[in-house]
């Protein structure tokens, strides 16, 4: 078996900066382009079915803006995008093999939302926010697909949560003439998001739904660190802690290995706390 493509991938940008305002419009387009290839697990040409799996292209569109205010103290930057894959490469493993599968269309339209406000040298705060609709449209297949690639048909994209938000603050200030100190807070929350491809019933298109044990709820992360160290930067001292409510989330969700009816995940990260030192000489 051999597998060969080529593509031309480009991109387009204008932008344009306001003379008497910080503001800067732009918009853009790009085709890109990810490589197909052969599919290397063992059972992937089983029962002579073809490894191969087609390249994935993706024309992007976006549109926004970039703007200062205060001095520079407050710095906004929006965008919109909109993005149509052909041929969208998906990964899935069955309980019993690894499959590589193309999906002929899949759609990602969003807006995202960047805020930095820097008030004074010692207080700095961020936030973000983004908005996406991920999904495989109604018509994304046809009859002509297999039965596995139909059923995506309609549904959200693997761990695509439709809104995601973040916020931060930071406190930074000096100890004598010779130390540095800070203290950092951020919160990351989520909304529901699918954890796998597949539907309640594979083998059929009577139920496309995925299974309840395949949707991770909405859930808060919140993550502190702190600092101290020489202004000079010779060394550094941090005390951190990640997920510090130890919220039990999903990433990926699959059949069970050999246990047909069962249903298997890989977690994300647990709470976590370190220590970090740093030197430099």
């Amino acid at each position: 078996t051999n597998f060969s493509d080529d593509e031309l991938i480009y991109t387009v940008k204008l932008g344009y900066e306001f003379p008497s305002i910080p503001i800067n419009v732009y918009a853009s387009f790009t085709h890109g382009y990810k490589s197909g290839g052969i599919n290397l697990d063992s059972t992937a040409a089983a029962s002579g079915a073809d490894p191969r799996f087609a390249s994935e292209e993706v024309d992007a569109y976006e549109v926004g803006f970039k703007a200062r205010f205060l001095d520079d103290a407050l710095t906004l930057n929006v965008a919109a995008f909109h993005q149509e894959f052909t041929n969208f490469q998906v990964l899935e493993f069955t309980g019993t093999q690894f499959q590589t599968f193309n999906v002929p269309q899949a759609v990602s339209t969003g807006v995202e939302i960047e805020i930095l406000a820097r008030p004074n040298d010692n207080w700095t705060f961020n936030g973000g926010l983004t908005y996406v609709g991920a999904n495989y449209p109604d018509d994304c297949a046809t009859a002509a697909n297999a039965i596995r690639v139909q059923n995506l048909c309609g549904n959200p994209l693997t761990n695509a949560p439709d809104l995601v938000a973040i916020a931060g603050i930071t406190y930074e200030n000096e100890i004598g003439n010779n130390l540095d100190f800070f203290l950092n807070g951020q919160i990351r929350t989520e909304s529901d998001r699918r954890t796998s491809t597949q539907p309640s019933n594979p083998a059929s298109l009577a139920d496309t739904a995925p299974l309840p044990f395949d949707f991770q709820d909405s859930n808060t992360k919140i993550n502190l660190r702190a600092g101290i160290g020489a202004q000079d930067d010779s060394w550094n001292l941090e005390v951190w802690a990640t997920n510090i409510t130890n919220q039990i989330t999903r990433g990926v969700t699959f059949n069970t290995v050999l246990r047909s009816g069962s249903r298997s995940a890989f977690p994300q990260e647990p709470r976590m706390y370190g220590l970090t030192v740093r030197t430099r000489f």
